[in-house]
């Protein structure tokens, strides 16, 4: 009975009571606002809450099992921030019953999620009366509350396992300068051109590499054009210096991460840059 318990004590569910146990193996199920649910794997653990950033694998089809969309395909898995149901028997209330290592089918009215839409627009694969299946495993569950100390902790543990001997600014960037540069550094409305390598601090995975395009970038620092860890920590760095940089989330892409690229929500990043010129901002005339 586990999953029932742990599902009445959050507040978004309180007023949606599930009508039996929903232990793996115990058959498929129905909650009061009618998403269907079956749960594969039961294991122990807190259950996901609005505001958690989870990372799950999904499969999303039709009922007789089409594929639309997979990430086991592609490799990576889907990190998000659960935000609170935006409909009765959706997804989120599904999600909100599991913990770190479970697996469950939940199955979503195509009306409920076709609701307010024209019929020209419903697929035809999901006609009126049909379901959508997820197919979900729950990789992790991240409390909101303990995410920024899990970033410091990882940013300390890679810190070691480089060798490099970070620092940390009031902001809480961290950096390693790894060739000490003999030139200028950028104020606040200079020009600054950088290559640079990032990758995701959780798996190392590379997202964009101005090397490999050989394409330096250059903007005006300190001018909120890029993320604030970069605007912070290329103003430490004259100009042929190398640095790594560890930036956490709250100083890149935050809870919502970058739509459409690998970053996820509160995802902290690293990034090898070399700082190549500083062009000072003209001055004013007077």
């Amino acid at each position: 009975m586990k999953k029932l318990i742990r599902a009445l004590t959050l507040p978004a569910l309180a007023s949606a009571l599930f009508y039996s146990c929903d232990k793996a193996g115990g058959g498929r199920q129905t909650n009061a606002n009618g998403l269907q649910y079956e749960f594969l794997q039961d294991e122990e653990g807190p259950v996901a809450k609005i505001g958690d950033f989870i990372t799950l694998n999904f499969k999303v089809s039709t009922e007789k099992d089409s594929i639309l969309n997979s990430t086991y395909k592609n490799g990576s898995p889907l990190t998000t921030k659960l935000f609170a149901p935006g409909m009765k028997g959706g997804l989120e209330e599904g999600l909100m019953m599991m913990s770190a290592g479970d697996s469950a089918i939940f199955l979503v009215s195509s009306d409920t999620l076709m609701k307010g839409q024209p019929a020209s627009s419903r697929p035809p694969y999901f006609p009126p009366g049909s379901m959508v299946k997820y197919t979900v495993k729950m990789i992790k569950v991240v409390d909101s509350a303990n995410a920024e100390k899990d970033q410091i902790n990882a940013i300390s543990d890679f810190g070691k396992k480089k060798g490099l001997n970070l620092q940390k600014t009031a902001s809480g960037l961290h950096y390693a300068i790894t060739a000490a540069g003999s030139g200028a550094k950028a104020n606040p409305g200079d020009t600054i051109e950088v290559h640079y390598v990032g990758t995701l601090l959780e798996n190392g995975k590379e997202f964009d590499n101005s090397r490999s395009r050989n394409q330096p970038f250059s903007f005006p620092v300190g001018m909120g054009m890029v993320i604030p860890g970069w605007d912070e920590g290329l103003q430490l760095l004259p100009v042929g210096s190398k640095a790594t940089l560890v930036i956490p989330s709250r100083l890149a892409y935050g809870d919502r991460g970058a739509p459409g690229s690998p970053i996820g929500p509160n995802a902290a990043l690293v990034f090898e840059v070399e700082v190549l010129k500083v062009k000072p901002q003209k001055a004013e005339k007077k």
